[in-house]
């Protein structure tokens, strides 16, 4: 009896070491120790709420591109959603509206400009890629125009505490971040519309003979990206006291980066919120440390490109890995109908 539960105990300990999540923590401690033994002040009470503040946004993005990463499509728009968010609930606020009615309608622009994406995708055929980074230009473009590149001013001070009060000592952004995950992780895997997401980026052919509506999945999950993007920039407004049209952009690549990191296939069908969670901490105590021990912040655009063509490499080998593992199972298979 001791020994099966040793040997549990063993294969628990074993598959421990061996899961993606394990390495990357281990990785993220690295970091952590590397830069806190490079400057004493990365541990800070202050740089931690940096950190937090920073891991907010990438995080908020990240939550809707990786549902729709996991569905074998891709939103690079999101940045640019989530910049005119920030910037029409400034707007709105200047007027003299209240708060709640002016962030309702910056989610609801959200969901028109997913709505958007999911018609140039599912209707006209166009590459996810090539559609969404077109409409991530005209958001871009829009935002520049009705600002007049300009930043536009949030006197609402009730407004002001989505983005500064702290719920046990914690940010509220990062907070939003955290609740975001976890939902959006319930929602993965344990729900039928969480296999279908899966099953969708999986092999969208079988989905369909399962009788799922993949063009129907992809529609949802393009809007939730965008209401989720315009939540994101609304927040950073709140905590900037500003719209800003230069705000969030760009930002989606770090929401891609840290889906990619955490094991989110980029070609889809795999992954989760936990190692979107993981890999987004990974890439902002990174980029963070980068800053605290005074790194030329050119040198720091470098260093986040180099990091996302390692989550690519990463996601390679690991699609090689998958398709190798598949190989084989189907030889095993015929295998063994050949030898009955």
């Amino acid at each position: 009896m001791e020994t099966k539960k040793t040997n549990g105990a063993g294969e628990t300990i074993r598959k421990l070491f061996q899961a993606k999540s394990f390495t990357l923590i281990i990785v993220l401690v690295v970091i952590i120790l590397f830069f806190f033994i490079m400057n004493r002040n990365y541990l800070a009470p202050d740089n931690i709420s940096n950190i937090l503040n920073a891991a907010s946004l990438t995080g908020t993005l990240a939550v809707g591109i990786t549902c729709v990463l996991i569905s074998g499509n891709a939103d690079l728009s999101a940045g640019s959603v989530g910049m005119m968010g920030g910037v029409l609930v400034a707007m709105f606020l200047k007027t003299g509206m209240p708060w709640p009615v002016a962030l309702l309608l910056a989610l609801i622009y959200g969901a028109i400009c997913g709505g958007i994406n999911a018609i140039l995708v599912n209707v006209f055929n166009f590459m996810p890629f090539i559609a969404t980074l077109a409409m991530a230009s005209v958001w871009k473009g829009i935002g520049y125009v009705l600002t007049d590149s300009q930043n536009v001013a949030i006197s609402n001070q009730a407004y002001w505490g989505i983005g500064s009060i702290r719920v046990l000592g914690i940010p509220m952004p990062f907070v939003i971040t955290i609740i975001l995950l976890i939902v959006y992780g319930f929602i993965l895997n344990y729900t039928r519309v969480g296999r279908k997401i899966y099953m969708c980026g999986g092999n969208r052919n079988a989905a369909r003979l399962a009788g799922i509506n993949p063009k129907k999945i992809s529609t949802g999950l393009f809007i939730n990206c965008s209401t989720i993007a315009a939540l994101g920039g609304a927040v950073l407004a709140a905590r900037m006291h500003t719209g800003s049209p230069s705000a969030v952009l760009g930002q989606e690549l770090k929401g891609i980066t840290a889906s990619v990191l955490g094991g989110v296939a980029f070609t889809g069908g795999s992954g989760g919120m936990l190692g979107c969670f993981i890999g987004l901490l990974l890439l902002t105590c990174f980029n963070n440390g980068l800053t605290v021990v005074g790194l030329n912040s050119y040198w720091q655009i470098v260093a986040s490109g180099l990091l996302l063509i390692l989550a690519l490499v990463l996601d390679f080998y690991r699609e090689k890995s998958r398709i190798k593992k598949l190989k084989a199972m189907e030889k095993d298979a015929k295998t063994a109908t050949t030898a009955a």
